[in-house]
């Protein structure tokens, strides 16, 4: 498989990340077993750099046009938006690389692009910010797979309605296409002409690191769909269960052997969430702040009792996240008392040894913010509360 991507430096402050990947390179990484001897097309000032070693000891091809502009992504936490160094608009563009193949991935570029001419071409183009249609540049294909979230598909096909922009691009296109839609907790749904749309499932993971999780899902379809060809359907949820695994581990190459093992996100989400915490200091409302407005951006609807004004009525249908920085275990009994939430998770960074005996009473306790807020969404079969806190 060819794949034509970035090749970028990445840093994230909490959990820690450094490493050398962009979209291109983990993709790479993502196949290097799935598709061994594939070949990454990116843009570079050398040859002789951390990330493209990594990547030649797992077997992957570089092929590198010149760029003398590094370029990093520096995130606060996996869900934050990057900072990206330097600016986008002050990237110097390249001339496009130019990639034939049977199977060629294409990732969107910050320093140019990549002219593609491929059997069977899978399209991911990383941004909802104009994102550039396949064939702008002249790229071609015989089929072509779109990769993509909501927002970047309406924005492709310049409408709101995400299934009415999925039936436009299938009857514009020059080929026949099939739509890959990322819909983060709620699964990837897939489109095809002449198809009713399939949904597929989230798969859950104990933990949640999401930086680069678009490319591993893009390269595992592209291998399984392309170069195995198998059904979008069928590559999509090998895809997904393989982020699964990712997200646990950030490991890659994905252990193919432990892809069946990965449970599915199904039944109902919750309607809403419940975010308790401290905001005694600017340090904890801003945690509070960034909990709320990264859950909302997951499609769930989240509000806190320390920042908005809550009816009654919202308490119904709800889980519970309670950040237990700055609170006592009675503060958290108190919270969740007389509220049959659907999940009560604890946000524990400390991993305190009196927030961690409240597990035997219901809660499940996580140390890690993104985690966190995913397991906050996902649904659950049963509602409980937090035993005792009735008498709290």
């Amino acid at each position: 498989m060819h794949i034509a991507g970035g090749l970028y430096h990445e840093l994230c402050e909490t959990p820690k990340w450094n490493g050398q990947f962009g979209s291109g390179g983990r993709a790479a990484a993502a196949v290097s077993v799935l598709s061994p001897g594939s070949t990454l097309h990116t843009y570079a000032q050398s040859d002789d750099n951390p990330g493209s070693d990594i990547l030649t000891a797992m077997g992957i091809r570089i092929s590198s046009t010149y760029s003398d502009t590094p370029i990093a992504f520096a995130y606060f936490h996996p869900l934050s938006q990057p900072h990206i160094e330097p600016k986008p608009a002050l990237i110097p563009q390249q001339l496009p690389i130019r990639v034939a193949g049977d199977v060629v991935l294409r990732f969107g570029f910050l320093e140019g692009s990549a002219i593609v001419d491929a059997e069977l071409a899978i399209y991911d183009p990383q941004t909802a910010h104009r994102p550039e249609p396949f064939g702008a540049n002249g790229s071609t294909a015989k089929r072509l797979a779109l990769v993509m979230n909501e927002l970047e598909l309406c924005r492709y096909a310049g409408c709101a309605d995400v299934t009415t922009a999925a039936a436009n691009v299938m009857s514009h296109g020059k080929q026949k296409t099939v739509i890959v839609v990322k819909r983060g907790v709620r699964g990837v749904t897939i489109y095809e002409p002449n198809v009713e749309p399939i949904n597929v499932p989230a798969y859950y993971s104990s933990r949640v690191f999401k930086i680069g999780t678009g490319d591993v899902f893009s390269a595992v379809f592209a291998s399984y769909w392309g170069e195995a060809g198998m059904s979008a359907v069928e590559a999509a949820d090998l895809a997904s269960r393989s982020v699964s695994a990712y997200c646990e581990t950030m490991i890659l190459p994905v252990r193919t052997e432990h892809l069946n093992m990965r449970k599915p996100v199904i039944g109902r989400a919750p309607s809403r969430i419940v975010l308790y915490g401290s905001i005694s200091t600017i340090g904890r409302r801003y945690t509070l702040e960034e909990a709320r407005f990264r859950l909302k951006e997951l499609g769930i609807e989240t509000v806190s009792p320390q920042l908005d004004e809550i009816p009654n009525s919202f308490f119904s249908d709800t889980s519970l996240l309670i950040v237990a920085d700055g609170l006592t275990p009675m503060d958290i009994r108190r919270f969740c008392a007389n509220r049959p939430y659907d999940t009560i998770i604890i946000l524990d960074e400390e991993q305190r040894h009196d927030v961690a005996a409240l597990s035997n009473s219901g809660a499940t306790i996580i140390p890690d913010f993104a985690s966190s807020l995913y397991h906050a969404a996902w649904p659950r079969a049963c509602r409980h509360t937090l035993a005792g806190c009735r008498d709290a």
